[in-house]
């Protein structure tokens, strides 16, 4: 179990680390840290642990939000939805689960990706202190074979 637990934070972590600085949104008074990727990078571990299906043809949109008014710009909860549309129009609804590991909070919703399809992914959160926030964002899935 800590193994999992262990990969896991590693995994998440890079969402939030200055390797993926570029990949957040400030908003008001947070900073939302946003990362997609193939489920594929997880270990068949943690998929199994959270419930997730490894494949080439699936990708994880992870969040994470930043209270910046707080000293150290703590993580803090919200309620987290979301949409992801193709280039032809076709919507799902994000179905996030919250995750927490010690202060860390993360939010992670899978979905169903064709190779080389560019999604447009719409971001809803209802942070702590009622502090709402939206934005949008594009992400070019390329199937990751074995």
């Amino acid at each position: 179990m800590r193994q999992i637990i262990a990969a896991l934070s590693v995994i998440f972590t890079v969402a939030i680390s200055p390797a993926w600085a570029g990949q957040f949104k400030e908003i008001g008074e947070l900073e939302v840290h946003y990362n997609t990727l193939s489920t594929t990078f997880l270990t068949p571990e943690i998929a199994q642990q959270y419930d997730i299906t490894r494949s080439g043809y699936r990708g994880l949109v992870n969040i994470a939000v930043l209270d910046t008014m707080q000293l150290g710009k703590p993580a803090i909860a919200a309620e987290v939805t979301g949409q992801v549309k193709n280039l032809v129009g076709n919507s799902r609804d994000l179905d996030f689960t919250e995750i927490r590991e010690g202060d860390a909070i993360y939010y992670i919703a899978t979905f169903a990706a064709d190779d080389e399809e560019t999604y447009r992914f719409h971001i809803d959160l209802n942070a702590e202190g009622n502090r709402n926030a939206s934005f949008d964002y594009n992400y070019t899935f390329y199937v990751d074979a074995p």
